[in-house]
């Protein structure tokens, strides 16, 4: 893909589909241009875009997780919110088509470690092993499965990178309008331009489900996939043994939490 630079590349590379994301695209380069020292002292850019996942559309496709990916889901969160362990790590989904209750549904039952070296790891920013990511996907198309996702997580950070953030300098009326969350909370259009070549390198195999799953320090999982030009979320995820969900943020509890901290 070609480097994005301004809301034109955007929209001239196709990666958001249909979805609209121009306000809050346009906002975050004012930021930019606001803020220099954004740009200089922490390597900005427009892919640091803050998006909200429940701008996206809903996507009622059941997926269920067998309980050792519940719990190394449940260990990441964990590792996330503890300082020395804050970091962005890096890992696969792999999993299979199945039938729920008359409905199409998938069964996750591998979470692959892609981190690259520790001691390359951050929490701004993710690092993948490429090396480990090639042989994963050749795994999955040698083992039947049609369930494909790229992952990392987005830690909690201290309160003085929250500063030095585009999410800290957006207005009160743009992050309400945009459902923007603290920093952490929120996906980055980075990591739509991050799913964006795995969804291209399956585009031609319709029957392989793609999919960037991103998990926050709160426990959200914010799984979102492409069909053609529309982007969504899904937002039935659960442990298949227990039936226990996995927390998907939505709108309704936005504005409540906002109109309670009124």
């Amino acid at each position: 893909m070609s480097e994005i630079r301004t809301l034109l590349d955007v929209k001239k590379s196709g990666l958001l589909g249909t979805s609209n994301f121009d306000n809050i695209i346009n906002s975050s380069m004012q930021v930019l241009s606001d803020n220099p020292e954004l740009v200089f002292q922490r390597n900005m850019d427009i892919g640091d875009t803050p998006i909200s996942p429940m701008t996206l559309e809903d996507d009622y496709t059941p997926m269920l997780f067998l309980p050792e990916v519940t719990d190394a889901y449940k260990k990441l969160v964990a590792m996330i919110n503890v300082p020395a362990t804050a970091k962005e790590y890096s890992f696969i989904l792999l999993g299979k088509s199945g039938i729920l209750q008359g409905e199409k549904c998938y069964l996750i039952d591998q979470m692959i470690d892609c981190n690259a070296k520790d001691s390359d790891l951050s929490n701004r920013v993710t690092r993948m092993d490429d090396q480990k990511l090639n042989q994963t996907i050749s795994f999955a198309l040698q083992h039947g499965y049609d369930f494909i996702s790229i992952g990392h997580t987005h830690p909690a950070i201290p309160e003085k990178e929250k500063l030095i953030t585009i999410a800290n300098f957006l207005s009160a009326e743009m992050k309400e309008k945009e459902y923007i969350r603290e920093p952490g909370l929120n996906l980055s259009l980075q990591d739509f331009i991050s799913y964006e070549s795995l969804y291209q390198y399956f585009e031609k195999n319709p029957n392989i489900k793609t999919a960037q799953t991103v998990i926050m320090f709160n426990g959200e999982m914010a799984m979102i996939s492409k069909v053609g030009s529309t982007l969504s979320r899904s937002i039935i995820l659960m442990d298949r043994e227990t039936g226990e969900e996995i927390y998907v943020s939505s709108k309704e509890e936005f504005v409540k939490k906002k109109a309670e901290n009124l």
